[in-house]
């Protein structure tokens, strides 16, 4: 996402330059994808991190209550986490403008704890503190059962020009709770815009691991996924590489070959799409299956090599969000097995929403064989066209949405 924003608004404004705020604790991984990239990082900053940190009475409180789960940190720790703080303060100060791109906000459904309205809200909250103008841009957000989500979204969503939901069903959320609902708009995410690593590249991948385009299937399970409390039921936690072994298994019953694409590689385990490719290789073996007709990406790919493989798979099964953006935006049939309605909304514009379902609604077992029903259906041949002839008419929903932008930037930004 951020390397398609880079690249769609110097189109209008080449002299534009960006900052992006990341979480400090992947840092170090962050700085080297940074500097691949030829982006600017800043360390990040929340203010609910920001009010157990520094405030006396908040700290003494969750220290006695340990009410959001956080250990609390020393004075020496204190000092350094203002430093970071500073850091993102002086980024606000020196910018023109704050654009929020955090993929997915306010989601009120439980899964992502008790600090997710807060947080969700710190954007907005720091860029109306130094005097920024500030907007979203496109984004996933929902729903909003929660109510305190709600009301961060609600104060959010009052005191800004507008809002470009990622999806119509995130859309209709946002106006369910906006005192203006006409300021709410939807797009296709816009990383379908993103372009593939070239063919040269690709062909040599694919001849080093005996894959040929078309031949192989794209299996993406989830670290989200896979770290989700299992109480929120179906195939959540550890059931989600279960599911996957299972449907890998019925897969090389059939001679299939497979290529297990990790959408993120970390070294916090927790983070790490390959540690759940392994597990469920490990399932596999475990089983006394043949796993010579796998593959496990062990390399950390960049973007474009990522979307390269998913383009030249003949189906991507996947957990990843993105991973299911490539595979639309390439004419790839794609099953998506997702814990968000973003799933279902990416999907809806290209006439396949049926080819998306929620993790936590199915056991391991259930998941397993809705896939084997939607790989037959893929096999008939008519899922590709049809998600071809959507692409062009979901590019220019993209393109308006950039050009929504740069009105935006150019009435706010002087000079």
């Amino acid at each position: 996402m951020a390397l398609t924003l880079v690249e769609e608004v110097k189109k209008k404004l080449p002299e534009a330059e960006f900052m992006f705020a990341i979480n400090p604790a992947f840092y170090e991984e962050e700085k080297r994808w940074a500097d691949y990239y030829g982006a600017k990082i800043v360390r990040g900053d929340d203010v609910l991190t920001y009010a157990l940190n520094t405030h006396p009475i908040l700290r003494g409180v969750a220290r006695v209550g340990r009410w959001v789960g956080r250990r609390i940190p020393s004075p020496r720790e204190v000092r350094g986490y203002e430093e970071i703080h500073e850091e993102l303060m002086q980024a606000y100060r020196v910018s023109d403008a704050i654009i929020s791109m955090r993929g997915i906000s306010y989601v009120g459904d439980g899964t992502r704890g008790i600090r997710e309205g807060p947080i969700s809200y710190s954007d907005f909250y720091y860029a109306k503190k130094n005097k920024k103008p500030f907007t979203h841009f496109v984004q996933s957000f929902g729903p909003f059962d929660d109510w305190k989500v709600r009301y961060f979204a609600r104060k959010d969503f009052n005191g800004v020009d507008f809002v470009p939901a990622r999806g119509r069903e995130s859309a209709q959320c946002c106006r369910e709770i906006i005192r203006h609902p006409e300021k709410v708009f939807d797009f296709p995410d816009i990383a379908l815009l993103l372009p593939a690593a070239d063919e040269g590249w690709t062909r040599r991948y694919l001849d080093q691991h005996q894959l040929e385009d078309r031949h192989y299937i794209l299996l993406s399970p989830s670290s989200v996924i896979y770290h989700l409390p299992g109480s929120l039921g179906g195939s959540t936690g550890t059931e989600h590489a279960r599911a996957f072994y299972l449907m890998a298994k019925e897969m090389l019953s059939q001679g299939e070959r497979l290529l297990f694409l990790p959408h993120m590689v970390s070294r916090d385990k927790s983070q790490c799409d390959r540690e759940i490719c392994l597990k469920v290789l490990a399932f596999l073996e475990k089983d006394r299956q043949d796993v010579s007709g796998c593959h496990v990406v062990e390399e950390d790919l960049d973007v474009w090599q990522a979307k390269a493989l998913i383009a030249k798979s003949k189906l991507a099964v996947v957990s990843r969000y993105h991973a299911a953006v490539a595979a639309v935006s390439t004419g790839t049939p794609v099953i998506g097995i997702g814990w968000n309605m973003k799933y279902e909304d990416l999907l809806d514009y290209y006439g396949i929403r049926s080819m998306a379902i929620d993790a936590r609604e199915e056991s391991a077992e259930g998941i397993a064989a809705w896939v084997a029903q939607k790989k037959k259906e893929v096999e008939q041949g008519e899922l590709s066209v049809r998600i071809r002839e959507r692409h062009e008419e979901n590019v220019k929903r993209v393109e308006s949405a950039f050009e929504l932008l740069d009105e935006w930037i150019k009435s706010k930004v002087k000079g």
